[in-house]
């Protein structure tokens, strides 16, 4: 395969890739975003070495994809956005635990003066 095919072919799989993601985004997990990014990270990357042969076309095709990149991120923020959400509600159940659950000493005496 020569260098235009193989980019070509690169541009086609991280289209489909994208397309795919963008399709599923109402019900994809956290997991699979993350190999969503590692894959498109490895397609990114074989395509930095045939940088000298895009063409106009190529560049559209690229945009194209890259206009999806605001529903990813959002989808992205959507999870961060429940991250952040589950360690505040861990954070107050634990301060919760812990004012119920005091670790009080338990040789200490009270004397009562009143007779």
């Amino acid at each position: 395969m020569n260098t235009i095919e193989n980019l070509k072919e690169l541009l086609k799989e991280l289209d489909q890739l994208t397309q795919e993601i963008v399709s599923r985004l109402h019900v994809i997990s956290e997991e699979e975003m993350l190999d969503f990014i590692d894959q498109r990270e490895a397609i990114v990357q074989q395509m930095q070495s045939y940088s000298d042969a895009v063409t106009d076309q190529d560049r559209i095709d690229i945009q194209k994809v890259l206009d999806c990149d605001l529903l990813i991120m959002n989808k992205l923020n959507s999870f961060k956005d429940q991250a952040g959400n589950w360690l505040e509600k861990q954070g107050s159940i634990r301060s919760q635990h812990t004012a119920y659950h005091q670790n009080y000493v338990t040789d200490s005496f009270f004397i009562d003066h009143l007779k």
